[in-house]
């Protein structure tokens, strides 16, 4: 900066010409290029956490499962330790495998990217619902049957969903959130 007064107050003085202050006014521009600027800190984004309905589901779905496997695994236990009738075990045996992928399912939806949207009314209806939402098999999907359906060919669809999937995985859930005030309605929706 003090480079480029200095050149400006040579033209002003008559110094040197217009065209040799342009020449050296360019050198320091491709100078100042090759430099790199340095690099202002971002704050990090404020942390977005995930609605209350999808904690609920996925804590729900979780706690279901631990139930049925422990009934499930209750009756198995009780047919060999205490030589219980074995009918019993024609029951035992599917609820504890039902239970095992109960849980597993619990675990995937606590892992899984969601779709939540949620909608407050002033004199009307609430509505709330959340399901997780599987972004690549999505794209991938929508990459097979672009040849079939020609509105999907003029689109990017599936690359803006791969692209909120990598942003979801680096930890940046998307939240649009439209209040209208008090007596108004209120609309999220959360992908994340």
């Amino acid at each position: 900066m003090e480079e480029r007064r200095r050149i400006l107050e040579q033209v002003e003085a008559g110094e040197i010409s217009v065209e040799q202050a342009v020449r050296r006014l360019e050198a320091l521009a491709d100078e100042a290029g090759e430099q790199e600027e340095p690099q202002i800190p971002t704050p990090p984004p404020e942390p977005v956490e995930r609605p209350l309905l999808v904690r609920i589901v996925w804590q729900v779905t979780l706690w279901v499962g631990i139930a049925v496997l422990m009934g499930g695994g209750l009756l198995v236990a009780s047919v060999y330790a205490w030589h219980v009738a074995n009918q019993w075990l024609l029951c035992g045996w599917p609820l504890f495998i039902l239970g095992v992928l109960v849980v597993v399912l619990a675990w995937w939806m606590q892992r899984a990217r969601w779709f939540s949207l949620r909608i407050r009314q002033h004199d009307g209806p609430n509505i709330a619902f959340a399901f997780p939402l599987p972004l690549g098999p999505i794209a991938w999907l929508l990459r097979l049957l672009r040849p079939f359906v020609p509105r999907l060919r003029e689109t990017g669809v599936d690359e803006v969903l791969l692209a909120m999937d990598k942003e979801m995985r680096d930890g940046r859930p998307f939240l649009v959130d439209v209040d209208e005030g008090e007596g108004g309605e209120r609309v999220q929706v959360y992908f994340g």
